[in-house]
């Protein structure tokens, strides 16, 4: 894939893979297995939803790689923006509009289209329930232009004061109502400071210096992300479904938080200095390409599997998943990447107004264009 406005960095694709991995095997698990208890070796899947606040930080640090410093042309932003979203999501609309005996009214399709199909009553698919997060995601890029104009002018600690309000918003939502998980969980006043802290990473990634550049610090970080879901868990007494889990304080904090041991992960990962095997590195990396597809239609497959319970090859769960769900995951979304993701790709332009990369301080290891790849 070929992209006007950033350098390719494979590891950011592996993260994605990771984060739509995390999410279908979290939905697979969860309707097999609905457990609440503290498992250890459960918790990152019984948890998987949070490849959901793994995404948004990625978002917000490859948008702001691209653009922090630079001038962006609002209108070829969002043209892009549509181009890379839309496609395929309107697919998925469609699906649902014309499945179950065309049984969607037409002004829940027509809020489904739009860039806030998550206002108001809550958006509702029985085959594709997770796709609330497309709206999330575009309200963030209808800001962002604003948000890295302004960060560029500001010192960085503006970034702290956004979170902050973000902070005080959803405990002004808990003092009122009793509770806030729906709002931290399903709007962006939950979610917006997961993509702050996001462009706070690639400000801090910016800067070359590889405080995090050792396997002891990449263990260390993916024992924070798993210290962090303990205590979620534990403070919620089951996690999202905990049985406390709705009046539960820790939705004002929990994408704060979340957001913060994603980003020290990232972060970890992307500077590592050992290689990687180069046939892993294109696997990985091209199942990071298909992430979109595969997080657009896991869950309508899941639904089959679950519907069919007779083509079970094993009676654990995980080796089901392995042999038989995710592979057909992967077949599908290739087959929905290449037919109606990527043919758009060569309609998009360039947003960044004065594109000189060598002038990008967030820009590094540039490559010929036919190296590099559509991350933003």
């Amino acid at each position: 894939m070929i992209s006007n406005n950033t350098a390719y960095i494979s590891r950011l694709d592996h993260l994605r893979f990771f984060a739509a991995f995390l999410v279908a095997v979290y939905h697979f698990h969860r309707y097999l297995m609905p457990d609440l208890s503290l498992n250890p070796i459960l918790m990152f899947i019984r948890e998987g939803e949070t490849g959901v606040s793994l995404f948004m930080v990625l978002s917000g640090f490859i948008l702001t790689r691209i653009a922090y410093g630079k001038e962006i042309d609002y209108k070829s932003f969002v043209y892009n923006r549509l181009l890379r979203i839309y496609p395929l999501y309107l697919t998925a609309v469609l699906a649902i509009a014309y499945s179950g005996n065309r049984n969607t009214d037409f002004l829940s399709i027509v809020q489904m289209i739009s860039p806030f199909a998550n206002a108001g009553a809550v958006l509702g698919s029985s085959k594709f329930p997770h796709i609330w997060t497309i709206a999330v995601e575009f309200q963030f890029y209808l800001t962002f232009p604003f948000l890295v104009a302004i960060l560029s002018k500001q010192k960085p600690s503006y970034l702290f004061g956004l979170i902050l309000m973000a902070i005080i918003i959803r405990a002004m939502m808990y003092i009122n109502d009793g509770t806030v998980q729906d709002a931290s969980y399903s709007t962006i006043l939950g979610r917006f400071d997961q993509f702050i802290i996001g462009m706070g990473a690639a400000l801090i990634y910016a800067n070359r210096k590889a405080y995090l550049s050792s396997p002891i610090a990449l263990a260390g970080s993916i024992g924070i992300v798993y210290l962090w879901f303990y205590a979620f868990t534990a403070w919620t007494n089951g996690g999202y479904y905990g049985t406390n889990s709705a009046t539960s304080v820790a939705w004002i904090f929990s994408p704060t938080l979340e957001a913060i041991a994603w980003s020290v992960l990232m972060l970890s990962y992307l500077q590592q200095k050992w290689k990687m095997p180069s046939l892993a590195d294109r696997l990985l990396s091209y199942l990071g390409c298909v992430s979109f597809s595969m997080y657009i239609w896991h869950y309508p497959i899941i639904l089959l599997f679950r519907k069919h319970p007779e083509i079970s090859v094993s009676s654990f769960w995980y080796i089901d998943f392995i042999a038989m769900v995710f592979p057909t995951i992967l077949i599908v979304s290739s087959i929905s990447y290449h037919i109606i993701e990527k043919p758009f790709f060569s309609f998009r332009t360039s947003y960044i107004k004065n594109k000189d990369a060598r002038q990008d301080g967030l820009l590094e290891n540039v490559k010929p264009a036919a190296e590099m790849a559509k991350q933003d």
